[in-house]
Order: C-alpha cells, then structure tokens, then sequence
C-alpha cells in the first residue's frame, strides 16, 4: 500500500492564531477518506511561519528541506505522494526554482505530488502532458502574487517612512500603549514606564510581566516575558520610529537607554531567578558559593541555611542562621551599597551624558561585531575596512569623552533624601531593591565557622544565650544580643541589647549610626 505524506506551510507567524494550518490539515484527512488504498505516513513536513518566496523552507532546518531530504533518503519512496493544499504552499520561488529544486526533486524519486484544492496529481509521466502548462501557470501566479504584495508593502513603507521624516505619525501597527493613531494611552504608558524603571533596578521580565498582570488595567492582563522585552526594545517608548520623533515619549532617553545597557549586560551573566524572599539572592555560602535560602514556618520567616547543602549536594556548610541575626549584619553592611545604588540613580548633573556615552559605546560595539563578521564572510575589502577604522576612531573618542564625565561627576544634592527612599523599598518593594543591591555587588557571605562577612564588615554568630533568650552576635570582641522574633518597628539604630563590660559601644555609636539613616535636606 503506498503511503501518503502531507506538508503544511505558512508565511507569517500571525496566521499561528488563525485557522490556516487546521485547514490544510482537514483537507488531508478529507483526501484519505476518497483514497482508503493510501495509508497516512507517521511523518508530517511542515513550516510553521516561513517564507516560501525568500524559500526559507527549503534552506538547512526547514521543513520542505527535511522532505527532501526524506525522498533522497528513500523513506519516502517511489508510489508513495506527497499531499499539498496547493502548488504555492510548496513554495513561491521563481519558476526555473521551482522546478529544479522543489519539484523535480520529488518527481524525479517516483514520487508524485497532489494538490488539495484542485484534487490534480502531478507525476514526472503527466508532465509530458499537458499537465506542465497547468503547473507553470500556477508557479507563475503564486510568484506574480508575492511579487505584487512585496511592492505594496514597499511603497507603504516608504510612504509611512516619508511621513515620520516631515514629523507626521504614519498609520502602523501601534505598540499597547498607544490608539492606533498613536495617541498615548495614559494609564497603560504609566505602567509600561515602571516596566523600564523595574528592568533598570534589575528585576527579571517574567516578574515584570507578573506585576503588570496584577496591575489592574485590563490591556496588560495577557502580558507576557517576551512582551516586556518587545516595549523595552522599541523606540516608540522614546517617540520614535524608524529614526524620526513622530509619537509623544512615555520614558525619558536616559532611562530607555539605560535598559538597553542592561539588557546587553544579561546577555553575558547567567540566568538568574528573582527571588520571593528579600534576602535570597543577597546571602551567599562561603564553601561552595551558593545561595542561602529562607526556611519559613507557618508564615513566619526563620532562618537561613546553604540551598545546595538543604538538597543534598555536598556542601560542608552546616550552618543554619537565624534570620534575625542576618537583619542585623544587613542593616549595618548595607549603608555604602545604599549609597551606591543612590549614586546609581542619582549621578549629578551629568548623568543623561554619562548614560548616552555608554548607549552609544553600546551601539559602535555591535557595528564593530557586524563589521569584522563582513570581513569574516566576504574578505579584507578595502570600503569594509574603511569602515571598521573609523568605528574604531569613534570608539577611543567615545572612550575619552565617558572617561571625563565619570571624573568630574557632580555629586547629586538629594543624596540621603533618596537613599530613605531606597530603604523605603525594603517595606513597599523588597523584590526591587534586592536586585538593586545585587547590582552594586552587595552580599552576604556566611561560613561554616559561623562567620557573616559583608564589604568590611566582618561578624560571627555565636549561639543562643539561653539565660538573656537572645542570640549571641560578635563583632571582633563587642558581643552583641539580638532580640528573638519578628522586628516590626525596624528600630535601625537600636536592633541589639549591649552587654555590659564586653561592648565598645557608646551613645556617641548610636548616635552616628542614627545619623546615618535619618533624612536632610
């Protein structure tokens, strides 16, 4: 019994939502039914959203090419067919293509090819017959087609592109935020703003993607990971398309920049996972440089101990800190980091020119990448080269230029006004200023002596004082008593009990630390 296979083939990803494959599907099943002496083959061919006018489907990895390859290998094999919906699903190439590479291919193994929609087989013996004519008008059609809708979208590109040049909107698919007449949608452009703030701190985009689900607005019920990529890489956020300012800007030019560095800074660290708990992601083992996670009880966030030891991995560290110990190493360890992610956010008066030096030593990288892949691929020519030197040329100057605006950076005037609103996320943003804090270098490191170490600071939990009910804390010969049980009032300055006769610490002490966390002008 010969066997039948079928091919499906469509061009735009779009048409995925739409009904064109159950379609071309559903007119195979029909044709076995009318031809019960084929059986269907276990292999299906098919190019799910690519072009069979650029014949994509026919280069290395496309499913027409893995047909070829079928009959070349005889599992397809002479008196077995090869089922369509029509001759254009097999490819839109011009004819002598068509011919050469699709079809003869097939024809040529015994093996012949019907179209669905006209019921007619196509056999290497009919072509003899009059049955070439009708197949080389159908290729001619489906080529004509192509052609004719390639120059439509052509002039419609350059229309619309004609139009963003004189500062006219042009009529185009239009990102959420804005109508199709690209008026800026203001409760959606506000989220999609927060969306960059949150990438910038260096949240995750599924966890974005997450907060805009929650966010109420109805548009943004259905985001996705990759949606949150596509608004951070479009430059409709900053107005623009296709190089002119044609749409009201929903995100300053420093802040899209800077998540377009951010993004080009993921692409070479791993993938991390943004945490639930605060603090996972900031503590680290000090044995085998995993993270530390939280183990919570009835709600109630307890303790901390190595991940790669809690699942049995053979890490030595036995410790198990309790978390209250840990709030207390945090809360004097952070200070600089703090600051640090203040001076982040907040450079001076020349941060926007600090942050385009470093987008547009970004951007000479990737025209250096594609320039020495040219050379790569088509030779040493002299224009290629030309090129690259004055890249390179840019490159030392934009170099220098970012060099004298890092030294001569003019410290922001709202310092520990913003770094009291950096703590503040502690309480209303946990998530964000975790991944802020990672992105300066903050850690906790514990040991298995028992041993906390952060920057210079330098502690070591030493067990429960039975008597006091407090956890033991050292810090060099100062012992330290930490109160048991959630701190709800976040006393900054006052998180331990002294001991008498075995602290240095004094009221001068409390008073620079308290100094520290409080807010001027």
């Amino acid at each position: 019994m010969p066997t039948a296979f079928s091919y499906a083939r469509f061009s735009s990803a779009i048409q995925k939502k739409g009904s064109s494959l159950e379609r071309q599907q559903a007119m195979v099943g029909s044709w076995l039914l009318r031809h019960p002496n084929y059986a269907l083959g276990d292999l299906t061919f098919q190019d799910l959203g690519k072009s069979g006018w650029k014949g994509d489907h026919i280069k290395e990895g496309g499913g027409f090419a893995e047909l070829l390859a079928a009959v070349k290998a005889g599992v397809i094999q002479a008196g077995d067919a090869v089922l369509v919906e029509s001759i254009d699903r097999a490819g839109r190439l011009d004819t002598l293509d068509m011919l050469t590479r699709v079809i003869a291919p097939i024809l040529d193994a015994g093996v012949s090819i019907i179209t669905l929609d006209d019921n007619v087989g196509y056999t290497r013996q009919s072509l003899d017959g009059g049955s070439i004519y009708i197949l080389l008008g159908k290729i001619q059609a489906a080529r004509q087609y192509s052609d004719n809708l390639s120059r439509r979208l052509t002039a419609s590109y350059d229309s619309r592109r004609r139009l963003a040049a004189e500062g006219k909107t042009p009529k185009r698919i239009t990102p959420v935020w804005l109508t199709s007449n690209g008026v800026v949608i203001q409760e959606i452009a506000d989220q999609v703003r927060h969306a960059f703030e949150l990438y910038a701190s260096g949240l995750g985009k599924a966890v974005i993607a997450n907060r805009m689900r929650e966010s109420g607005v109805a548009a943004l019920a259905k985001t996705s990971g990759p949606g949150v990529e596509g608004w951070l890489r479009n430059e409709a956020a900053i107005g623009r398309w296709n190089g002119s300012l044609v749409y009201e800007p929903i995100v300053d030019i420093s802040l899209y920049q800077l998540a377009q560095i951010e993004g080009e800074k993921r692409k070479t660290l791993p993938r991390a996972k943004t945490a639930a708990h605060f603090l996972v992601g900031l503590v680290k083992c000090g044995f085998c440089g995993h993270n530390f996670i939280m183990r919570t009880i009835q709600g109630v966030q307890v303790s901390m101990r190595c991940r790669k030891r809690q699942e049995l991995k053979g890490c030595d560290n036995k410790k198990v800190i309790p978390k209250e110990i840990i709030d207390t190493v945090y809360r004097y360890t952070s200070v600089t980091a703090a600051l640090e992610v203040v001076n982040r956010e907040h450079n001076g008066v020349n941060e926007k020119a600090i942050i385009a030096a470093e987008a547009k030593l970004l951007e000479i990288s990737k025209q250096m990448q594609e320039l020495s892949s040219a050379i790569l691929t088509v030779g040493a020519i002299p224009e290629v080269l030309s090129q690259l030197q004055q890249v390179q040329e840019a490159r030392v100057i934009t170099e220098r230029q970012l060099a004298v605006l890092k030294a001569t950076v003019v410290p922001s005037a709202k310092g520990w006004i913003e770094q009291g609103k950096v703590w503040a996320l502690e309480r209303s943003d946990p998530q964000r200023l975790s991944s802020m804090l990672r992105s300066v270098g903050y850690t906790i490191t514990i040991h298995p002596d028992g041993r906390l170490v952060s920057g210079s600071g330098a502690y070591r939990y030493a067990g429960v004082d039975r008597k006091a009910d407090r956890y033991r804390l050292m810090q060099g010969d100062k012992l330290m008593l930490i109160l048991k049980g959630p701190d709800e009032d976040y006393p900054y300055w006052e998180p331990f009990e002294e001991v008498a006769g075995e602290s240095t610490w004094d009221e001068a002490d409390y008073e620079n630390l308290r100094r520290q966390y409080e807010t001027s002008d």
